[in-house]
């Protein structure tokens, strides 16, 4: 699959979104993630997670909070565990929003391990450290 293949599709996803077929995106979006999984050259996880990003931002607002957190395990399972990619900034920054939705969740001392994890994967996303929110569970928790 191609660049262009791939934002056609997230194209077509978000004219869904637009016309309500929330259902319909969530089908293209699995299904671009589906084939990323499948492809002969293995996953490239900066296209994988875009579409990852995508799906979980669907799935918000959808307000299918187990469905949210279950594309960001997934990513993981993929992305990180199972191909043992360590240090990726794609994958970081997945784990960034990852950290964002648990907060958003109530959930302040696992968001602030994940962001810590991303920050760790990704040197550039540590000014995410002194956002209030994770001033505050620092704080809390230190």
């Amino acid at each position: 699959r191609t660049y262009v293949d791939m934002a056609t599709r997230h194209y077509f996803a978000l004219r869904k979104i637009k016309n309500g077929e929330l259902k319909h995106a969530e089908k293209i979006y699995r299904k671009t993630i589906d084939d990323i999984l499948n492809e002969d050259d293995g996953c490239d996880h900066a296209r994988l997670a875009v579409s990852t990003l995508l799906l979980a931002l669907l799935m918000q607002r959808m307000q299918d909070v187990k469905g949210t957190r279950s594309v960001f395990l997934n990513f993981f399972r993929v992305a990180v565990i199972e191909n043992g990619e360590r240090d990726c900034a794609c994958s970081a920054k997945v784990l960034q929003a990852y950290a964002l939705f648990e907060m958003k969740q109530g959930h302040s001392i696992k968001s602030l391990e994940l962001v810590r994890r991303a920050v760790q994967m990704d040197e550039k996303l540590k000014p995410v450290l002194e956002w209030k929110q994770f001033r505050d569970a620092k704080n809390v928790f230190s």
